[in-house]
This record gives structure tokens, C-alpha cells and sequence, in this order.
């Protein structure tokens, strides 16, 4: 791939569901060797809501890139039951000039890669009054992203009709899904001290543990609404936002598809390779088997079989490109010896990593991938340098 300058406008990366900001988790970084990477690009990296929805995870995004108070839209913070503001972030920006004339590059791991895109969707809607739009945003990249929506939240307690949390599953599907971060961030994930829902008026207190504040936190209507990661993370969310958030004519968009199971030769269903990270087995196997009775989403199309092949809690399907509703422009494939000259904006690119699960492209590689994560990131920023965003 050419390498060269032509742009010189920051990097903001984007955590996915349970992920952390810098400093939250001590000196375990959550994006792994992303910053130790070459890049000839200025880059930052957001705290966003762990649980919080992509709505609300866009606000609080906007909010640190600008360097404003949070606000996440009086209508929408009557409808769904919570503050309109939260954090202030006045004179911390990262990119304090951020306007049309100086767009940002994004980059979102996992439910991060919705984040993103509903931030580039309220920016065009002027959401706060910036006199913002699309064209703040010049790139944005998805790696292991949910941009379909994943089949893995109907494993933690998701109805699979609705794509809300049944109350009558009580809190053990939600404690199940914080025992697997929890395993992928080597038991630290314990120490983060809240979830940022303050607007929701859950802080957690001082020396209560997870467990016991997510059932705090589950007697409330937070958690069996729309409002929360779960809900954006499904296939209905996935729907909804992908009908909602078009791909914008004047942006670059890249994806990145993680997968590491392998298929079975009699029925096609897909099992986790044994290099998997053994936190995401359980998830793996069951997404690589799941049988829908009934199609979740609307379409007369949905096959089972296409959603099986995965990283561990995306499909690859999933990840490809927005597919499931809306009118999406696709460039088609590529790879490390594509000229740069072959992207246009307005379309979605992507990229295959084979042999890599969900949390192997930043938080939890295996030792022996951490060579190669770092030249990933080095390609990347380069990749992004190199685009002309005039």
C-alpha cells in the first residue's frame, strides 16, 4: 500500500461494551500496542459508557473530542428516564478546533464502530448546536464491529424477537457477560470504580464491587430497555441504526473482520479454533450454532448459516459492512498491497484478519500476536495518513 502524508488530522479511538479508558485499569491498555505503534498521526483515546448505549456513548464521545459538558439531547433523555447532561470536559478536548475545515479520523473496536457512526449521524443533524455536519468526520474505521449487530447478546438473556433483556432472566445472564471481560482483561475489570451512568444517577459507591452494582443497577429500567449496549449490540439494534445512520458521500470507511472458528463438514455450524482466547469458547460455540426459529430482523433473506462464522462475539457477516437495512455503498476487498488511490469516499472497504478473535486486534492478544498487532496499527495510522480528505 502507498505510503505517504497528506493529511495530518487526528486519530480518536473508540472502545467497545465494557471496554475502559486510559489510566481505568492501571497500566493494562485496552487498545494494546496501538499507541506504541509508528504513526505520523496525533492520536486519542476516549472513555465512553461500558454499558451505555450508542446514543449516549456518542455524546459522551463528542463531548471529549470538542471539550464541552455531555449532553445527551433533552427529547431523548425525557423519553428514555435519565439526565441531560453529564460530564464536563470544558478546556480538555482533544481536538478543541474541530469543525468542517478540520475533520478527525475515528476509529471504533467492537460496539465502538457504532458509536462512531451515530456520532456522525447527530454531527450532520447538528445535534448540539455547533453548527456541525457530516464532514467533521473523514474517516472511520471498524475493527471487529458489531455493524450488523451481534448474535451474542441473545446468549446473555436478549429476547430474540425483541432484542431487550427479559426481566424474567433475572441478573445472572449480565453477571455472565461481565465474568467474560473480566476474564479477557485478567481480572482487572474489578477495579474500575464506576460505569459512567451517572446521568443515570447509578455511581458506583466506594468499595462495592461489580457484582453487587450491576444488581443495584438491574432493579432499575436501565438495563431492560432500549437505552444500553445490549439493545445497540443486538441484530434489532443493528436494524434500527443501520435504517437510521446512512454512509455519508464524503467519508472514508473501512472495516476490519476478525474471525477463528472453523466449520463442520456435516451441518456448517462453527466452532471456536483451539487458539481461541478460552473466554470467548462458550460465546463462540453458541453463535456458531445458533438457530433463529424465526427470523429476529425483517427480511424474507435471513439464513442462519451466514451469521455462523465468527471471533467470539461477532458473526463476520456482522462485520463486513451495514447490510441488514439501508442504502450502504460498497467498495468491495482489500489488503496490504492496495493503493491507496483505489479508495473513494462514500463506500465501505474491508479487510479480512483470519486467525484472530474479537479481543485479539487490541485488548487480549496472544503473546505471539503482539508482533503482528503492532504492525497492524502501523498500517493503519499509514493507511489513514495517506487518504486525501480534501
Amino acid at each position: 500500500m502507498e505510503n505517504s502524508l497528506k493529511n495530518n488530522r487526528p486519530v480518536v479511538l473508540v472502545h467497545g461494551m465494557f471496554g475502559f479508558g486510559p489510566k481505568e485499569l492501571g497500566d493494562f491498555n485496552y487498545w494494546g500496542s496501538a499507541f506504541d505503534a509508528p504513526s505520523p498521526l496525533k492520536r486519542f483515546e476516549a472513555s465512553v459508557g461500558p454499558l451505555s448505549s450508542a446514543h449516549d456513548r456518542a455524546c459522551e464521545l463528542a463531548a471529549q473530542i470538542k471539550g464541552t459538558i455531555v449532553d445527551y439531547g433533552q427529547t431523548h433523555s425525557t423519553a428514555h428516564g435519565h439526565h441531560q447532561f453529564s460530564a464536563d470536559f470544558t478546556g480538555r478536548g482533544f481536538a478543541p478546533d474541530w469543525n468542517e475545515n478540520n475533520p478527525i479520523h475515528l476509529i471504533g473496536h467492537s460496539l465502538g464502530s457504532q458509536t462512531c457512526r451515530c456520532l456522525q449521524f447527530l454531527l450532520e443533524q447538528d445535534y448540539w448546536g455547533w453548527g456541525s455536519n457530516n464532514h467533521w468526520i473523514c474517516s472511520l474505521s471498524a475493527l471487529s464491529g458489531a455493524t450488523n449487530g451481534s448474535v451474542a447478546p441473545y446468549f446473555f438473556g436478549a429476547d430474540e424477537q425483541t432484542g431487550l433483556m427479559s426481566r424474567s432472566d433475572g441478573i445472572a445472564p449480565i453477571l455472565r457477560l461481565l465474568e467474560l471481560y473480566t476474564y479477557l482483561t485478567g481480572g482487572l475489570l474489578d477495579k474500575i470504580y464506576d460505569f459512567d451512568l451517572s446521568h443515570w444517577g447509578y455511581e458506583r459507591q466506594s468499595g462495592e464491587d461489580l457484582v453487587n452494582y450491576l444488581k443495584r443497577v438491574s432493579k432499575t429500567r436501565f438495563l431492560w430497555e432500549s437505552d444500553n449496549a445490549i439493545y445497540s449490540a443486538t441484530l434489532q439494534g443493528a436494524y434500527r441504526d443501520n435504517g437510521r445512520w446512512p454512509t455519508y458521500p464524503n467519508t472514508y470507511y473501512f472495516s476490519t473482520i476478525t474471525e477463528q472458528t472453523f466449520p463442520n463438514w456435516f451441518n456448517g455450524h462453527h466452532y471456536p479454533s483451539p487458539l481461541m482466547n478460552p473466554a470467548l469458547y462458550n460465546t463462540a460455540n453458541y453463535i456458531g450454532t445458533k438457530e433463529f426459529l424465526q427470523p429476529p430482523i425483517p427480511g424474507d433473506d435471513f439464513k442462519n448459516k451466514e451469521w455462523w462464522e465468527n471471533d467470539g462475539l461477532v458473526s463476520t457477516t456482522s462485520q463486513m459492512f451495514p447490510k441488514t437495512n439501508g442504502s450502504h455503498l460498497v467498495g468491495g476487498e482489500f489488503t496490504k498491497t492496495t493503493p491507496i488511490d483505489h479508495f473513494k469516499k462514500g463506500m465501505w472497504y474491508y479487510e479480512w484478519e483470519r486467525g484472530k478473535d474479537h479481543g485479539a486486534i487490541c485488548v487480549a492478544p496472544h503473546w505471539w500476536q503482539r508482533n503482528w498487532q503492532n504492525h497492524f496499527y502501523e498500517r493503519l495510522f499509514s493507511r489513514l495518513a495517506a487518504l486525501d480528505i480534501a
